[in-house]
């Protein structure tokens, strides 16, 4: 009996280490999320309506967004990858995970400069 063995694809290690950077970037990102909630929950209408009008917060907030969703879209590649055998089903949920994670990167970024703006 032969074992077939399905060719590689080579985006293994890549896919592995943007995992990685993702995760470790975040983690400040998280941090700075943190004290800012908890400066916005003490006076909300105080502190919210300008919170993105600071340049460092409107950049760092579209950093946690973007890297959070790209994060999420390489984990949830892993699930359907490993879960979903049907190939033609695999791509059609991949590509809808990126399509959704893209769609809502733009929505929040746009919310995000324009609140700048605003603000």
């Amino acid at each position: 009996m032969k074992i077939k063995i399905a060719p590689s694809t080579k985006t293994g290690a890549h896919h592995w280490l943007m995992q990685r950077v993702t995760a470790v970037a975040m983690i400040p990102l998280i941090i700075w999320f943190v004290f800012s909630f908890v400066q916005i929950v003490e006076d909300p209408e105080g502190y919210l309506p300008v919170f993105f009008a600071y340049p460092l917060n409107a950049v760092l907030g579209i950093l946690l967004v973007s890297t959070s969703l790209y994060h999420g879209a390489l984990g949830m590649r892993v699930i359907i990858e490993d879960y979903i055998a049907n190939r033609t089903k695999m791509y059609f949920y991949i590509m809808l995970v990126n399509f959704i994670s893209i769609g809502t990167a733009v929505a929040a970024v746009i919310s995000i400069i324009r609140l700048h703006l605003i603000g």
